[in-house]
């Protein structure tokens, strides 16, 4: 729908699957960028009228506040931040408990130290050993300030019992959306923002 989109990715295979996929599509407003976020300033200044940070992403960012700038670098004069991402909340407690109605917390809100997993992939792939994938948790106060300092304007941040995905004993709630039976306004499972230049 938009004059041009620049999707980016770390991946090699993912960034060559977006192209394929694209052409299959026959969309060809669309370029792919294969970097890590973390040197994407470094090597692309195009300037769009929206950064959009899809789901379960920022969690593999080892530093938010190089996040915040980039998509400051981004952006247009006019342009603007949307985000729709997994709430750290949910994110503290053990699913699998979870699933039962039990919440018992395994990674600590205010933890600082990446948890380290030995495989990767599971949602879209099969999971691949062999690896070393780093993942930080993250506060509410980490996303807001990050964007704060770097010269953004928070325009609102909504929070939702809602999620983009099963994590394991949750139910469709339709458009796309999970959560569980005995979730009615207990926790937020997921989180809006979107902020301005």
């Amino acid at each position: 729908m938009s004059a041009s989109a620049t999707g980016v990715d770390l991946v090699p295979d993912n960034i060559m699957y977006a192209k394929k996929l694209a052409e299959d599509l026959g969309v060809s407003n669309a370029n792919f960028i294969e970097s890590d976020i973390m040197e994407l300033m470094e090597k692309h200044n195009e300037k769009y009228d929206v950064v959009f940070v899809s789901e379960g992403a920022i969690g593999w960012l080892p530093d938010l506040n190089k996040w915040g700038k980039t998509i400051k670098h981004l952006l247009k004069d006019d342009g603007y931040f949307y985000i729709f991402e997994n709430h750290p909340i949910f994110m503290m407690f053990d699913t699998g408990q979870l699933a039962k109605n039990i919440t018992k917390i395994q990674y600590p809100y205010f933890s600082k130290k990446p948890d380290i997993d030995e495989s990767i992939g599971g949602y879209a792939s099969e999971p691949k050993g062999g690896v070393e994938a780093y993942f930080w948790m993250y506060k509410v106060s980490d996303i807001i300030n990050a964007l704060t300092s770097a010269g953004l304007h928070v325009e609102f941040f909504n929070e939702f019992c809602e999620n983009f995905f099963d994590a394991g004993g949750c139910k469709s709630v339709g458009n796309g959306l999970f959560n569980y039976d005995f979730n009615e306004g207990l926790f937020p499972m997921s989180f809006s923002l979107k902020a301005s230049v």
